[in-house]
């Protein structure tokens, strides 16, 4: 089945999500202390934890914005990318914070457009 303009975003979204801890991971493995790394290692691993569920979602055809499930673990994923960014904070550039603002609004506009579930016309009650 292929995927709606607003679920392919949704895809989108989870690239750069691991994008930016890839990036964010190498960065951290140079500039931190050891102790520091490995808090910012675990945030990282509960980013890619998320990635792992909804990319499942995803081979399964069920990754759809439209899906409360899916929702809870997007927004997981993004509180997990701003713990991620504030650990890395010393390092991080404008490009970086700038990936996480667009996942971070990205997200917020599929879910300002999700359909209202109780009667399916996407108004607020």
């Amino acid at each position: 089945m292929p995927l709606s303009e607003r679920d392919a975003l949704l895809v989108e979204l989870m690239l750069q999500a691991e994008l930016f801890c890839s990036q964010i991971e190498r960065l951290g493995k140079k500039k931190l202390p050891l102790s520091e790394v490995h808090a910012l290692l675990l945030k990282i691993s509960q980013c890619r934890g998320a990635l792992t569920q909804l990319q499942a979602k995803f081979e399964n055809d069920e990754l759809t914005i439209e899906d409360p499930l899916v929702c809870a673990d997007f927004r997981t994923l993004v509180m997990s990318l701003l713990w991620v960014h504030f650990f890395a904070r010393k390092f991080t550039d404008f490009k970086l914070f700038r990936r996480l603002v667009q996942i971070e609004s990205g997200f917020t506009y599929l879910l300002a457009g999700r359909k209202n579930r109780s009667d399916g016309t996407g108004e607020p009650q």
